[in-house]
C-alpha cells in the first residue's frame, strides 16, 4: 500500500483540513490568477485611452448606463439598423457584455477609461487558471508522466497569463476578453460534460454559451463544435435511443443558453423591433470595409456579385491569408506557428483525437477561422476574425506546450541525459514569449497617447464650431448641442453627437447632414475617397467653404462645412 500523505494545515475555528495535495491544487490557479492579474495591471497602466473606435464605442456605452441614460452611444456609426436617431441604441451588431463588465468598477470608481479597464482586467486575469486546466486534461489524455505532465499545465497557464495579444485586449477593453475567457470556460464544461452528462453540468454550459454568445456573435461556432463533438455520443446509443440520447445531452445546454440570450433578444425586440437587429448580412455583401458605413449606397447581394467570381475568389483569399498570418502567426509568435507544426505531431495523440477542451478550443476556432475567412473576407480584414480567435490562441498555446514537452523528451533521450528536464519547454517558450508581449503592449500605448493627443486637438479646434463649450481632458462636454459627420464618429462622440461619414458622393453627404441637421464634417484620415473628394471642382457645389487643414499632431485633419441640399432638383 502507498502511503498517504499526513501533512496538513488545520484551521482551528473552521472544520477544515487541507492537505498538502488539497494545498497545491489551489496555490496552482490561484498563483496563475495573480500572474495574470499583475501583468494587466502593468499593460492597463501603459494604455491610457481606447486604442480602437470598437474599444471607445463599448467604454462609452458603459459610461452612458452608469449615467442613468442606458445602454445607447452618441456615435451613429452604421446606418442598416433603424432607428436612425442620436442618441442611437447600443449593440445592433456587436455584442453587449463588454459594456456591462466596464460599466461594474466604473459604478464604484467613476466613468473613467482606467475603472473600465479594471473590469476587463479582473476578468481576464482567468485566462491563466483556465488553461491551465485545459492543458492538464490534455496532458492527462496524452499519457504524459505527473512530471512533465504538471509542467505542460504549468507552462500553458503563464504563457496564457503573458501572450501579449491577451494582455493587449484586457487593456483596451473590448469584446476579446470576455469572449475568450467565457468561450474557454464553455470548452472545459463541453469536455466535463460529454464525459459525463448531467443535467446541472449540461445547464452551466449552456450558460457560458450564452455568456459568450453576449460577448459576440461567434459564439454559435462554439455551440457548433459541441453539436460535432456531441454526435459520436449520441450515435453511440443505438438508432432507437439517439432522440432521447439527444434530447438529455443538447436540452440542458439549449435551456441553460436561453436563459441567458433570450432576455437580450427581448430588449432587441424593444429597441430595433427585431430579434436579430444588425448589418451582418451586408457585412458579408462587402466590397470595401468603407460600405460598412454606407448611407445612400448600401451592399447588397447584387452589388456583391457584380465584381464578378474572380474578385470574390481574390477577396476569400485574401482573407485566409491575412487571418492565418496577421491573427495567429505574427501577433502571438511563437505561439501560432509552433503550435500548429506540435498539431500535425499531435494529430493522433488522444488529447486532440478524444473530446478534450482542447479539442472543442481547436474544433471551433477552425469554424471560426473558416465562415469568417470565406463568408465575410472584407469585414474580417479590419478584425472580424481577430477578436474572435482568442480561444483558438489557447488551443495552440496547449499544443505548442505539448509539442515542445514532446521535443525535449526526444532529446533527453538521444542525448541520456539523467533528468527529463521538463521544465525547457516552458521556459524557452516564454523566452520568446515574454520580450514580444513587453514590446506590443509598449507599442499600443505609444500610439494610444499620440491618438488622445490628436483627438484632443480635433475636439478643441471643432468645439468653438459646434458650440460645445468648456471641454474636460477627458473629452467630455458637460452639455451636447451639436452634431458632426466623421470618418471617425466613435472617438469624437466623447465631445458630441456624431454619424458616420459614409464612402459616398459629396451629394450623397450633403443630403445625410440635412437629414441629422448638421454642415459640419471632420475627416481624420486619408480613406476611402476622402478627403480627396473634397478637393476636387465637381464637389465645390456642396461645400460652403473650402476645406482648411485642422491643425493636429502629426497627421493632417480636415474640416468641411456643407451646403445642405446641394444638388436637389
Amino acid at each position: 500500500m502507498h502511503a498517504v500523505t499526513t501533512a496538513a494545515v488545520r484551521f482551528p475555528l473552521l472544520p477544515l483540513t487541507l492537505t498538502r495535495e488539497r494545498l497545491m491544487a489551489w496555490a496552482v490557479p490561484l498563483a496563475l490568477f495573480g500572474i495574470a492579474l499583475g501583468a494587466r495591471l502593468w499593460a492597463a497602466g501603459q494604455i491610457t485611452f481606447p486604442a480602437n473606435e470598437g474599444s471607445a464605442l463599448y467604454v462609452g456605452v458603459a459610461r452612458n448606463l452608469v449615467e442613468g441614460r442606458g445602454l445607447v452611444s452618441d456615435a451613429l456609426w452604421s446606418y442598416a439598423t433603424p432607428p436612425l436617431v442620436l442618441p442611437k441604441p447600443a449593440f445592433e451588431l456587436w455584442m453587449p457584455l463588454a459594456s456591462l463588465v466596464a460599466a461594474a468598477p466604473m459604478a464604484f470608481l467613476g466613468t473613467t477609461f482606467a475603472a473600465a479597464q479594471l473590469g476587463s482586467v479582473l476578468l481576464g486575469a482567468l485566462v491563466g487558471p483556465l488553461t491551465w486546466l485545459v492543458a492538464a486534461e490534455a496532458a492527462r489524455h496524452a499519457g504524459l508522466d505527473p512530471g512533465r505532465a504538471r509542467m505542460v499545465a504549468l507552462g500553458s497557464g503563464v504563457v496564457a497569463a503573458l501572450l501579449g495579444p491577451f494582455l493587449l485586449a484586457a487593456a483596451v477593453p473590448d469584446s476579446t476578453t470576455p469572449f475568450l475567457v467565457f468561450g474557454l470556460a464553455a470548452c472545459v464544461a463541453m469536455a466535463r460534460t460529454l464525459e459525463r452528462p448531467s443535467v446541472g453540468r449540461g445547464v452551466l454550459l449552456g450558460v457560458l454559451l450564452g455568456l459568450a454568445y453576449l460577448s459576440r456573435q461567434e459564439a454559435v461556432h462554439l455551440a457548433a463544435a459541441f453539436l460535432l463533438l456531441a454526435w459520436p455520443v449520441i450515435r453511440d446509443t443505438g438508432p432507437g435511443r439517439r432522440v432521447g440520447s439527444a434530447a438529455r445531452l443538447v436540452g440542458p445546454v439549449g435551456l441553460g443558453g436561453l436563459a441567458v440570450v433570450v432576455p437580450w433578444l427581448l430588449r432587441n425586440v424593444a429597441a430595433f423591433g427585431t430579434l436579430f437587429p444588425g448589418q451582418a448580412l451586408e457585412n458579408a455583401y462587402l466590397a470595401t470595409n468603407e460600405q460598412i458605413f454606407a448611407y445612400a449606397e448600401r451592399p447588397t447581394l447584387a452589388s456583391l456579385l457584380a465584381q464578378g467570381m474572380p474578385t470574390i475568389l481574390t477577396h476569400q483569399l485574401q482573407a485566409l491569408v491575412h487571418d492565418l498570418v496577421s491573427v495567429l502567426l505574427v501577433p502571438a509568435l511563437p505561439i501560432g506557428a509552433i503550435g500548429l507544426i506540435s498539431l500535425l505531431a499531435l494529430r493522433r495523440s488522444p488529447a486532440v483525437a478524444r473530446p478534450t477542451a482542447l479539442r472543442a478550443l481547436l474544433l471551433s476556432g477552425l469554424i471560426s477561422y473558416l465562415v469568417t475567412s470565406l463568408v465575410f473576407p472584407v469585414a474580417t480584414m479590419w478584425g472580424t476574425f481577430q477578436h474572435a480567435a482568442s480561444p483558438l490562441l489557447v488551443g495552440l498555446i496547449v499544443a505548442t506546450m505539448l509539442g515542445v514537452d514532446g521535443a525535449v523528451a526526444r532529446l533527453a533521450h538521444a542525448r541520456s541525459w539523467p533528468r527529463a528536464n521538463a521544465l525547457l519547454a516552458p521556459l524557452g517558450v516564454l523566452a520568446i514569449v515574454m520580450p514580444f508581449g513587453l514590446l506590443q503592449v509598449s507599442v499600443v500605448g505609444r500610439q494610444a497617447t499620440a491618438q488622445e493627443a490628436r483627438i484632443d486637438a480635433v475636439v478643441a479646434a471643432i468645439a468653438p464650431l459646434a458650440e460645445v463649450a468648456e471641454l474636460g481632458s477627458d473629452h467630455r462636454a458637460p452639455a451636447r448641442h451639436a452634431a458632426l459627420i466623421s470618418d471617425h464618429p466613435v472617438w469624437l462622440a466623447e465631445a458630441l453627437r456624431v454619424v458616420a461619414l459614409p464612402d459616398e458622393s459629396a451629394v450623397d453627404v450633403s443630403r445625410l447632414g440635412a437629414d441629422f441637421g448638421t454642415d459640419l464634417v471632420v475627416v481624420l484620415d486619408e480613406r476611402g475617397r476622402y478627403p480627396a473628394l473634397w478637393l476636387r471642382d465637381s464637389a465645390s457645389a456642396c461645400l460652403a467653404v473650402p476645406p482648411p487643414p485642422l491643425e493636429t499632431p502629426t497627421v493632417p485633419a480636415w474640416l468641411i462645412r456643407l451646403q445642405l441640399g446641394c444638388g436637389t432638383p
